[in-house]
């Protein structure tokens, strides 16, 4: 199963995002999130981009979000499915700018993600 991107562009600090480019990641240094390389397929770049990452966002959702859907991209199935279960149980969580522009709160985000994975597709991130 090849799980696509689906989610964050960046994390945004506040519900009014500035909207973010394609290859934009707005509020981190470029490379951070991964965002570029998966965009483009770049899978296992975007996988060590986010991996280097971890050293100062160890429990940043939008970090552990891209990373999961990475590791799912590649068929790294269970690290995937770890990773984004670690992302729905932080305590930390904010807003996300996704992939296509919508906003949404980043445990949402990882739940909708982990339920793609294991093909639940019963939640939208758009709403409440």
């Amino acid at each position: 199963m090849l799980f696509t991107l689906l989610l964050t562009a960046a994390a945004a600090p506040q519900a009014t995002a500035p909207a973010a480019t394609p290859s934009q990641e707005i509020n981190y240094e470029q490379g951070q999130l991964g965002f570029a390389a998966m965009r483009s397929g770049r899978n296992d770049e975007a996988i060590a981009q986010l991996e280097r990452s971890s050293a100062e966002l160890p429990d940043d959702p939008a970090r552990l979000i891209n990373l999961g859907n990475a590791y799912a991209r590649v068929g790294r199935m269970e690290e995937a499915r770890a990773t984004l279960r670690r992302a729905v149980e932080l305590q930390q969580h904010f807003d996300l700018v996704l992939a296509d522009g919508r906003v949404v709160d980043s445990r949402r985000a990882a739940i909708y993600a982990l339920d793609r994975l294991e093909g639940r597709q019963t939640l939208s991130v758009a709403g409440n």
